[in-house]
């Protein structure tokens, strides 16, 4: 379902649709080809442990740096766009 409205709503005319969410919807948005841009917040801290950030996928996605910027906390906002 919610990949329909996704597709949906990239077919309309406007500015980019941003979704956020956990691993599973990335898994199911990307293995859907509906993701074109990731952001990704990197913190300075190491956790040992915990969730994935993307889960294991059907296929590799091949990415493109497109900018990096230090944040005032010591992290880092990086922006990747998805070639296909």
């Amino acid at each position: 379902m919610l990949l329909v409205f996704v597709r949906k709503l990239k077919q309309q005319k406007g500015k980019g649709i941003v979704v956020f969410g956990g691993g599973q919807l990335a898994k199911a948005l990307f293995e859907a080809d509906l993701i074109d841009e990731i952001v990704l917040n990197i913190q300075p801290v190491l956790l040992g442990s915990g969730i994935p950030l993307f889960h294991e996928m059907t296929k590799q996605i091949e990415l493109k740096l497109l900018n990096c910027r230090p944040l005032e906390d010591g992290g880092l906002a990086v922006t990747y766009r998805v070639t296909h």
